[in-house]
């Protein structure tokens, strides 16, 4: 599960990599939990075309990865933020600084987010 949950993070990061037949069959087995059997019929193609499909997309997300590590680089800022929240949870602030703090918080988590808020 970990690795499912992995690769469709890889893939929320790295998706305009993909071919469109990539796309779609990556999002069905992680998006939609779907087996291979169930892409394979979808699709109109073989359980190994789907194999082979998801073998080659999985390798270029994780290639990208290794290579720019946006989505490592993510992970350890949402842990630090975490961190620091519960750091400052319990310091007495006003509630317009409290706010403010919160605010800043959010626009740090923020930044991995495209302009569109997606």
């Amino acid at each position: 599960m970990e690795r499912l949950f992995e690769l469709g993070m890889l893939l929320d990061r790295y998706e305009p990599l993909l071919t469109e037949r990539q796309k779609s069959i990556l999002r069905q087995y992680t998006d939609e939990n779907c087996s291979l059997s169930e892409i394979a019929e979808r699709e109109g193609i073989s359980r190994q075309g789907v194999r082979d499909i998801l073998n080659r997309g999985s390798n270029l997300l994780h290639e990208t990865e290794a290579a720019v590590g946006l989505v490592r680089k993510e992970a350890r800022q949402t842990a630090k933020i975490r961190a620091f929240r519960n750091r400052f949870k319990d310091v007495p602030l006003r509630d317009e600084d409290r706010a403010a703090f919160e605010g800043y918080l959010a626009e740090l988590a923020g930044i991995w987010e495209d302009e569109d808020g997606v």
